[in-house]
């Protein structure tokens, strides 16, 4: 397992000298399901959402006496260091979303060998890392995966009236607006700014399969497509 790594905060587990005992486990995402009773016949269940992911992943690190505590100290800082992007060496085509980390106790033996074990708790999905590329927007984008919730950038003057898959948004752009369709929210100079928009923030997410744009104006729009797939 020596050769096999995680990227986590764009700096490996083998940059700390940091060894993962097994291969992790990913688990598969599960649907939420909210449950109806209804007298007199089966239950019925409609489906809510997906849930988070756990993926427990165990380390051991080698370090002198005098030092082991320093490392790990240094494993600490890196492991807590809030990224939300976590790759796997055996699919590095792909990353996952990180919402929590957690590090189990500590078990330091024979003064020189530590063991411990990190929970990565992340969204359902994978995402593909060719969809986090900005890419200047045309009037046809074909989804090879399931929805997903892009990121526009507009760059332009006065009022964008953008169609997409036959539903319209306003978007009062003034130099630049970004619309995070995962956030629900508009950014204009790194401030808040919802009033930019004027529709629906899930009118503008990218179907499965084909997806059509239309626009007028002298506006240039760009798109982080956020390409992904179930975990």
């Amino acid at each position: 397992m020596a050769k096999y790594f995680i990227v986590y905060g764009n700096e490996t587990n083998l940059d700390f000298n940091l060894h993962v005992v097994t291969r992790p486990v990913k688990p598969s995402a599960e649907m939420q399901y909210e449950e109806i009773n209804i007298p007199g016949r089966e239950p019925l269940y409609r489906e809510l959402y997906y849930k988070d992911i756990e993926v427990p992943i165990s380390f051991n690190f080698v370090s002198k006496p005098c030092e082991w505590e320093n490392d790990f100290r240094r494993i600490k800082k890196w492991i807590k260091s809030g990224s939300e992007i976590l790759k796997f060496s055996d699919d590095l085509e792909v990353y996952y979303k990180v919402k929590k980390v957690r590090i189990d106790t500590i078990e330091r033996v024979l003064k020189k060998l530590g063991k411990f074990t990190v929970i990565f708790t992340c969204s359902p999905y994978t995402y593909f890392c060719d969809g986090i590329e900005e890419r200047e927007l045309e009037q046809y984008l074909y989804n090879h995966e399931m929805l997903t919730k892009p990121v526009y950038r507009i760059t332009g003057e006065g009022l964008l009236k953008l169609n997409i898959n036959g539903k319209e948004v306003q978007i009062n752009v003034g130099q630049e607006v970004i619309v995070n369709t995962e956030l629900g929210l508009c950014f204009r100079n790194g401030v808040i700014n919802n009033v930019a928009l004027k529709g629906s923030y899930a009118d503008m997410y990218l179907q499965e399969g084909d997806n059509t744009f239309a626009w007028s104006g002298n506006f240039k729009i760009y798109i982080i497509p956020n390409w992904r797939c179930l975990s």
